[in-house]
């Protein structure tokens, strides 16, 4: 016989996701949601992000990156290859994925000073060209600051971020809140309250319709609570990137591998057969009105 494997009572591997790259309290980035392959998602929106940041950067960097034309040619090889140095670790840093510790839902925090900011000109990019970005990202939402899920933590960060965009003129707002693996944080509380801080600060309205000016969004992770106050809520579909160019929203795995996008296929056996059960009721209750009709003639000819 053949020996058995003996067993390595060693340490355990150090997981780092679970400790340095964990969704926590203040941070800024971006809320990313998908129906299917996570790690595809997180590579689609850190290139997607980095594409549209990198055109910030080429505008504002016009006229730092010159080198002077009296300085040596190595000198200005050795500032150049620094720069490019800088550059690359800068970018590094600019948006890191966070582990939230929910299916299909991932953060990216970044250095970005307003991440609104970059988010407005990946969605008119998309809505004016109708061009496709991503094919697994669905969603992408700005957020400023992340928190404790609890009523304390979010008024008091609310308390700092709601005075920048309702301390001027009159407007219409609108409160959107969803959790994730949390029920303890009350819905209709944190509502009020967040509502009750705004209509202090002007006369502003609340507008359920849709087209509200100005949106906050609320986005319990599990312990963490996402806040975030954005603009054109409703015209951005909800920052759903495949409505904004135009494209169906529900895409499914049947749909990748050559079935209709957007369509769920219902040809289970269980659905076929409620389906020929119905019809064969159909049937009798056609076949029943039909022996009645004919017993009443019979009897009128009789009579």
């Amino acid at each position: 016989m053949a020996a058995r494997p003996v067993k390595s009572y060693g340490k355990k591997k150090y997981n780092f996701k679970d400790s340095r790259f964990k969704l926590q309290p203040d941070l800024k980035g971006f809320l990313c949601t998908c129906n299917y392959g996570e790690k595809d998602c997180q590579k689609e929106a850190i290139n997607l992000l980095r594409e549209y940041s990198e055109d910030k950067d080429k505008s504002s960097e016009g006229t730092s990156s010159t080198v002077e034309e009296s300085a040596d040619i190595m000198d200005s090889l050795d500032t150049e290859l620094e720069n490019l140095s800088k550059k690359d670790n800068a970018d590094w840093k600019k948006f890191t994925p966070s582990v939230t510790g929910v299916g299909n839902c991932l953060f990216i925090s970044t250095t970005v000073e307003d991440p609104c900011d970059l988010m407005y000109k990946i969605l008119e990019d998309i809505e004016k060209t109708k061009v496709q970005k991503t094919k697994f990202l669905l969603r992408m939402l700005p957020i400023l600051v992340t928190c404790k899920a609890n009523i304390t933590s979010i008024t008091s960060a609310c308390a700092i971020i709601l005075p920048k965009y309702f301390s001027t003129e009159p407007t219409t707002f609108a409160i959107m809140f969803n959790h994730r693996y949390n029920n303890s944080v009350p819905r209709d509380k944190v509502i009020e309250e967040l509502a009750t801080q705004v209509v202090s600060l002007g006369q502003h309205t609340v507008d359920l319709s849709g087209g509200a000016k100005m949106t906050i969004i609320v986005e319990v992770v599990k312990s963490v609570c996402c806040l975030s106050v954005v603009r054109d809520y409703g015209r951005f579909c909800k920052f759903n990137l495949l409505s904004v160019c135009g494209r169906p929203e529900k895409r499914t795995a049947e749909g990748e591998n050559g079935g209709i996008e957007g369509i769920e296929k219902s040809s289970s056996p269980k659905v076929k057969k409620q389906e020929e059960n119905d019809q064969v009721k159909e049937n009798s209750k056609a076949e029943n009105t039909e022996s009645e009709t004919k017993e009443e003639i019979t009897e009128m000819s009789e009579n």
